[in-house]
């Protein structure tokens, strides 16, 4: 019987923080109040990869982490401490490294008929001589530049796993199909002379290459010519064909065994949007591992998305939460302040629509003109009326328009849910709208799409369409237009939608009693190792979006203050207006890491400078204003002066956020470093070293008894947050029928002048949340918020503040005095008065 996964604390392993430096953090854990920790990726990966989402051997625990022998060692403590271990699984693809993958070594030696040809999603080609070939796009110039030159050399490993003769380039190699030095005249045996023959006769080291099962390229003709599908546009993530049984056992063959055995009770899944039958490999999953195994995906709802409750998981991993919740602490005013201050800086109103759209197609022409490629021959193969030029035509239209990720149509099952319908009917009227010329073609495509003509060139059809139409959005709006789009970057996340600021009250108690109702085991999180910004850095932005004129005011002072260092190339305004805010967000922040930022920021907006074509001279004008904005006097008193005004309504927000996600129906989540302030930006930023005997001396410091006043005069250091999250932890432990899901929850309405800024519910008619909302116009500290009026009525009995010790009587209650000893309340029913 599995361990119920009650909340989680996510750890990113890698070779500097092994599965021995997870043991041990396992005695604070446990003492914070945790059930399980929650590993990064632990499969065998790229060596010294910081993330493990490279996996190059799927049936083996990572050595460089410890291996399976410190993984379940790792296990054995957390169950002695009463704590369960879940994992992050990436069934979508595999690190395509070589000679370090041993199933990539294989399909580049032995091709389609070797052990693993069947595992990768390639589409091979016929090579020189009749073998089947793929393209290996690693070359730093064109092959016949290389063979010109002495970089590219055949090899002989004399020993080891990767014995025999191979293809070396710089720190690449890559085996040799059996045979062909033999096939081109050559003695394989006779190692020395072998090597002097092709060493002085580059035209045999080409022949040599003629006979393989790659085709060696430049690295520039990937996104237009690569035929193996591919994690977004990464060439060296490739993709894995799951939907294969073999494949699918394969993939799992090092975690199924560890969740039979009890070594771990949950999985949370990577990416399965990627997958080419997601729905498929969830019931393939849950039958594997089992009913008592706590699974969660990565699924990005967009706008108006919902969730599809029929899946055998128990949730998401919890984007759409925290969206949620930081809308409520946005103005919704704000959104058309925000835009005329843009306007305003950078000379020119947004169009979003056309942000979205325009980005979306530089995406596919740019990035994935291979994947639109084979797409379009798919078409045409089921639609051979169609031709090239016009199925092209129509499927860029059709991608573009898409708005979400992917539909889960399965010609298997015969029909089109009514979900996918909506979301095809949708995309076929605005191309539609957009472009009439494309009628006919559009209705043949749209019919193959709800399954109106089958057979079997009509199932690929259908099946590579889907796979393309979320690698688009995700290069498209989260890696391009989040970073394009910078009039308000705390709502510039995965899962948000940057046109539309601020939440009601309303839709978190929907949202909550939908999830109470459905997937109550739904993971909550605030910050992950993908956020683009830390929760604790967005709740402090949108504390901006409660003083518009202030930090209005703001942003021109420092723009004019930050002119004199504004270089020849840069900063553009919008990036001026990106770092202004990180800056603001982040602080304290260096030179280096927002330097860094902005760079990165820059290259995936993709309209200064890009990952394929840098500009160093823009580049280097960014790094120079982050360090003025850092390090000059002036501006970095001013930046100062804004910090100091946002930061305690900025912690306050934090506090109430983090309430909200602890007390909510699901599993909260606690990102590690995170129960303290965390200033973090995207990765690699978020991957920081964390202090965590501070946090534990901390925790033992709470262990001792506080007053709630000697809290808050500790806020800056999140001791506040600190007490907040253990506090409610321990309850979750010590009452999980009130937080299970079997429980009820109720919404609470408060009334008076100040009604709209507090959600209130409660959980099992035994304990009420109290977060208040838009905390910056209640005042400027806790010890001015002014309530007025507002009052909230409190369920039947007596209830007692887990965090400020005070005793509150049902019925009404000023939400003033509810607040008065701290910010946010944890009210729990006492049993033993009022208990009917």
């Amino acid at each position: 019987m599995k361990r119920p996964v009650r909340a989680t604390y996510r750890i990113q392993l890698h070779p500097g923080f092994t599965f021995a430096d997870a043991q041990g953090l396992i005695p604070q854990l446990a003492q914070l109040g945790v059930s399980h920790l929650y590993l990064s990726p632990s499969l065998e990966a790229v060596p010294g990869s910081t993330h493990g989402y490279d996996v190059i051997d799927p049936t083996r625990i990572r050595g460089e982490l410890g291996g399976e022998e410190g993984l379940r060692e790792l296990a054995a403590a957390a169950h002695e401490a009463g704590l369960g271990l879940v994992l992050d699984i990436v069934p979508n693809h595999i690190g395509l490294i070589s000679p370090a993958n041993p199933w990539w070594w294989d399909v580049l030696a032995h091709g389609p008929g070797g052990r693993y040809g069947r595992h990768l999603d390639i589409h091979w080609q016929p090579g020189a001589h009749g073998q089947q070939t793929l393209l290996l796009p690693e070359l730093g110039a064109p092959l016949e530049d290389e063979l010109a030159g002495d970089a590219l050399q055949l090899d002989h490993e004399a020993s080891g796993d990767r014995a025999g003769w191979r293809i070396v380039y710089h720190d690449h190699a890559w085996p040799l199909a059996p045979g062909t030095l033999a096939d081109t005249g050559l003695d394989e045996d006779d190692v020395d002379g072998t090597s002097r023959s092709v060493a002085g006769d580059r035209r045999l080291l080409a022949e040599v290459l003629d006979r393989q099962h790659y085709r060696l390229a430049h690295w520039r003709r990937a996104n237009d010519e690569l035929d193996h599908r591919r994690f977004f546009d990464i060439d060296t993530l490739g993709a894995v064909r799951i939907e294969d049984p073999v494949v699918f056992d394969d993939v799992h063959a090092a975690v199924l065994p560890l969740i039979h055995d009890g070594t771990l009770d949950g999985l949370r899944i990577d990416h399965t949007d990627g997958l080419a039958d997601p729905v498929g490999y969830f019931h393939r999953l849950r039958d594997a591992a089992g009913d008592d195994t706590w699974i969660v995906i990565e699924k990005i709802l967009e706008a108006g998305e919902n969730f599809r409750h029929d899946w055998p998981v128990d949730g998401t991993v919890g984007y759409e939460f925290a969206d949620r919740v930081l809308g409520l602490h946005v103005a919704s005013e704000a959104g058309e302040v925000f835009d005329d201050l843009q306007a305003t800086l950078t000379g020119a109103p947004i169009d979003r629509g056309a942000l979205i759209d325009d980005a979306k197609r530089s995406s596919l022409d740019a990035l994935f003109g291979a994947e639109r490629h084979r797409l379009t021959l798919a078409l045409v193969a089921a639609a051979p009326a169609l031709g090239p030029e016009t199925a092209e035509d129509v499927l860029t239209e059709l991608v573009v328009a898409w708005p979400v990720y992917r539909t889960y149509v399965r010609p298997e099952d015969g029909e089109v849910l009514d979900a996918d319908r909506a979301v095809i009917d949708h995309a076929v009227a605005r191309v539609r709208a957009r472009r009439p010329d494309l009628g006919a073609a559009l209705d043949t495509v749209a019919s193959l799409l709800r399954l109106e003509h089958r057979g079997a060139a009509a199932e690929v059809f259908v099946g590579t369409f889907q796979q393309l139409t979320g690698p688009a959005v995700a290069k498209g709006l989260e890696d391009t237009v989040l970073y394009r789009d910078t009039r308000f970057v705390a709502v510039n996340e995965v899962g948000g939608d940057p046109a539309h600021l601020g939440r009601h009250v309303g839709e978190l108690h929907a949202g909550n009693a939908d999830v109470q109702t459905h997937r109550p085991a739904t993971m909550l999180l605030s910050s992950t190792h993908d956020t683009k910004r830390s929760e604790d850095v967005r709740a402090r932005l949108a504390v901006c979006s409660q003083d518009l004129d202030g930090w209005v005011r703001t942003v021109f002072e420092l723009r004019d203050l930050g002119a004199p260092h504004r270089g020849s190339h840069g900063p553009s305004p919008a990036h001026e207006h990106l770092a202004i805010q990180t800056a603001v967000g982040a602080w304290p922040i260096d030179r280096e890491r927002l330097g860094d930022y902005l760079v990165k920021a820059a290259r995936e907006g993709k309209e200064r400078t890009d990952w394929l074509d840098p500009d160093e001279a823009y580049e280097a004008d960014l790094v120079a204003y982050a360090g003025a904005l850092v390090e000059d006097p002036t501006l970095r008193a001013a930046v100062q002066d804004t910090v100091e005004r946002l930061r305690e309504p900025g912690w306050l927000t934090s506090l109430s956020m983090t309430l909200l996600k602890l007390t909510s129906p699901g599993v909260p989540d606690t990102y590690q470093g995170c129960e303290l302030w965390d200033l973090s930006l995207v990765d690699p930023d978020n991957r920081r070293p964390v202090d965590h005997g501070h946090r534990a001396s901390l925790l033992a410091e709470l262990e001792q008894g506080v007053e709630p006043h000697a809290l808050l005069e500790r806020l800056d250091e999140g001791l506040p947050k600190l007490w907040l999250i253990r506090q409610a932890l321990h309850l979750r432990a010590e009452r999980p029928e009130v937080f299970g899901p079997e429980a009820r929850y109720r919404a609470l309405w408060p009334s008076g002048a100040r009604a709209g800024q507090l959600a209130a519910f409660v959980r099992d008619e035994q304990v009420v949340a109290l977060a208040p909302l838009k905390v910056r116009t209640l005042g400027a500290t806790h010890a001015d918020w002014d309530w007025g009026d507002t009052t909230l009525s409190l369920p039947a009995g007596t209830w007692r503040d887990r965090l400020s010790g005070a005793v509150f009587e049902g019925g009404d209650q000023p939400v003033a005095e509810l607040l008065a000893r701290f910010p946010v309340g944890l009210l729990v029913r006492d049993p033993g008065r009022g208990d009917a």
